[in-house]
């Protein structure tokens, strides 16, 4: 028993390195965004809204991450003539569950805030307001260096009209596209 004990302690102490090759320090991602924009029950309903967007993380370990979120798009199906976009800034801590399987699955919790910009008939009205995001989403490590972000799935919350009956909106984020990896051993 005390020898199966050593040989597993050898084994927990060699892997421990194999490990830390498969975690990288730091990642930058772009990627595609869609964004489903509760509008409160106005006559607009919900909007959908396309773009891009980039992120960068440092991870503090293993599992522990913190990442900055940048993104924007275009809101689409609006009359002619009307147009409007979203830019979203957030920042927070992310978990990721790393394995020596090729899937890393990763949870976020980020906050921050939010731009929106609308013009019309040579009009532009804009406001800026708090926004938060969670949820999480599946990297599949194609290379050491490259990943492919499968889906990122969010809750997207903003409140805009800061002042009296102010506002929030439930909204939903799904993100996919490239991540590249760097550092590490």
């Amino acid at each position: 028993m005390r020898k199966l004990s050593i040989l597993g302690g050898l084994i927990l102490f060699a892997a421990v390195p194999a490990m830390a090759q498969d975690n990288p320090k730091g990642e930058v991602a772009g990627n595609y965004t869609y964004v489903n924009i509760d509008t409160n029950g106005s006559s607009l309903g919900r909007l959908n809204c396309h773009g891009g967007g980039g992120s960068a993380a440092w991870n503090l370990n293993s599992y522990f991450g913190v990442v900055g979120e940048f993104s924007g798009c275009k809101v689409t199906g609006l009359a002619s003539g009307v147009s409007a976009h979203t830019f979203t800034y957030l920042f927070g801590p992310r978990l990721t569950y790393r394995t020596q399987g090729k899937f890393e699955p990763f949870g976020e919790f980020l906050f921050g805030g939010a731009h929106d910009s609308a013009s019309a008939g040579g009009t532009t009205v804009s406001d800026n307001a708090f926004a938060m995001a969670i949820g999480g989403g599946v990297d599949y490590k194609a290379t050491r260096s490259v990943a492919i972000r499968l889906g990122q799935f969010d809750y997207l919350y903003t409140k805009f009209d800061n002042g009296p009956g102010a506002q929030h909106q439930n909204n939903f984020r799904l993100q996919a596209g490239v991540v590249f990896r760097f550092g590490g051993r």
